[in-house]
């Protein structure tokens, strides 16, 4: 510290700062010095020796790195509360397809501008909430210049994205939202070219082998992206359960039928990486294939998740929602604890089947649990030398959570800590987000956008897009003068 310039930008002292650095050290009573977008120093607050434009007092509440999305459709925020109308779930793959007709009857009237202000909803929602970046996986290419104006909302913000723009050519999707590789790679370009920066990064990929008609289209647009420069990803999922690949001939598994093509020759996104064979996690191992399970999901499905499996290998996923199409609540800490009870509803069908009991030290734990909220996250989504830790040289992104509010509460000293965070946090908890030094929420509202504006633009944009496309014929109807589920609306 003696070499270091003593007037920062931004000094944040007094904290428990969770550093999530190689040591995993916690310092209860730290401090962070902000200079230029960069983590200066961190460390106990009695060595701080800096001065700086905002001195920020963090006593009673813990400081850590951001919370990563890590598998995220950015679009599909405007579904949110869908999950009413088609529970239960008791056919995934017939619940994907009448996903999709509903979600492409939207995608024709989504231009860049009315995209801009769904996806903005979303964006402040994030933050709000903690989330300091996110990922997306774009495949509703009716109107090409829809993705523009998602993205442009991300870029806005001021979060990071990990944004991949994906190509959709099967019958999984209707006829409109269809096109070449080829096509699609110059789509890819172009929107490389316009959003990558320090804080985007724009990839290219597809959703899963289904939704490409010709199988060396997976192989053409892995090259092509390698070509490009650009990230490559896939939302690794077989809902199928390895029925569609017996299909085709293949006897193995999903993670096998993506190496026979050669696409897991460099590091990529792997999604959620759903109904993964035993044996291929050794695979994803072995190509550093960055995966981020959604645990919502596999209550749908009762599956639970294998976390043990990639924990026993050193492997460390990220969180993802999957938008609130899927996860109508976005809200870190239940995805959190939500992970948590995944793993145990995986472990006890193993246990049930004659399986045995992962070792204790596989368990996830709530640090195990925010390790993968944060460091996972930036990690899956190839940001972690950029941020996922507190530590000198990164960039400022973090999260000032108040501890001292009564969701949090009884505090015990601080023992109950980061148990406290994951089992019982709240989203009201979320007093202030930074990305690269600048702070975007203060006092848990917005420092960049009018919020009642924005939920006030994106709920007129919504209304004018389900009146042109009869989207309104699927919906309940829970307004004055209608009944609904033996309910009297007055």
């Amino acid at each position: 510290m003696m070499n270091a310039p003593l007037h920062v930008d931004t000094l944040i002292r007094n904290g428990t700062i969770l550093t999530m650095d190689e040591g995993r050290r916690v310092f209860t009573d730290g401090f962070i010095a902000i200079k230029d977008g960069s983590i200066l120093a961190v460390g106990e607050d009695r060595l701080c020796e800096f001065t700086a434009d905002e001195v920020i007092s963090a006593e009673g509440q813990m400081v850590m790195p951001g919370f990563a999305n890590a598998h995220n459709h950015l679009v599909q925020s405007c579904f949110r509360g869908y999950n009413d109308d088609r529970w239960p779930v008791l056919d995934i793959p017939a619940a994907v397809r009448a996903l999709i007709q509903q979600l492409f009857l939207m995608a024709g009237a989504m231009d860049e501008e009315r995209t801009y202000k769904i996806v903005r909803l979303h964006a402040l929602e994030m933050l709000k909430l903690g989330y300091t970046a996110t990922h997306d996986e774009h495949f509703t290419n009716v109107r090409k210049d829809s993705v523009d104006g998602s993205w442009r909302a991300i870029e806005e913000s001021g979060m990071r994205g990990y944004l991949c723009r994906c190509i959709a050519n099967s019958k999984s999707v209707p006829e409109e939202g269809h096109e070449r590789s080829d096509a699609g790679l110059l789509e890819i370009e172009r929107l490389g070219a316009k959003f990558n920066s320090d804080r985007i990064s724009v990839a290219g990929g597809f959703l899963n082998f289904n939704f490409l008609a010709d199988p060396e289209d997976m192989r053409r647009i892995r090259q092509g992206c390698d070509q490009l420069g650009v990230a490559f990803g896939i939302d690794m999922t077989d809902n199928s359960r390895g029925a569609a690949l017996k299909a085709r001939g293949f006897e193995g598994g999903q993670v096998e039928y993506y190496r026979s093509f050669d696409l897991l020759e460099e590091p990529i996104y792997a999604g959620k990486a759903v109904n993964v064979q035993p044996h291929e996690f050794d695979i994803l191992k072995e190509h550093d294939c960055r995966v981020s399970p959604v645990p919502v999901l596999r209550f749908f499905d009762a599956t639970g998740i294998s976390v043990d499996e990639f924990l026993k290998r050193d492997m460390l996923p990220a969180i993802g929602t999957d938008a609130p199409l899927v996860s109508d609540s976005q809200n870190p800490f239940e995805v959190m604890r939500l992970m948590i009870l995944a793993q145990n509803v995986n472990v006890k069908a193993r246990v049930a089947a004659g399986g045995e009991r992962p070792a204790r030290e596989h368990w996830l734990t709530a640090e195990k649990c925010l390790e993968m909220a944060t460091l996972g996250g930036a990690r899956t989504l190839f940001m972690e030398d950029k941020c996922g830790s507190l530590e000198v040289g990164k960039a400022a992104d973090l999260v000032m959570v108040d501890m001292r509010k009564v969701e949090a509460q009884p505090g015990y000293d601080g023992r109950r800590g980061p148990g406290a965070l994951v089992w019982g946090g709240q989203t009201s908890m979320v007093d202030t987000v930074f990305v690269a030094g600048r702070k975007l929420v203060d006092g848990g509202r917005s420092t960049l956008w009018d919020e009642e504006l924005v939920v006030a633009e994106a709920n007129d944009v919504l209304r004018e897009i389900a009146e042109e496309t009869g989207l309104y014929d699927y919906l309940p109807n829970r307004t004055a003068g209608s009944e609904f589920r033996g309910w009297s609306y007055i």
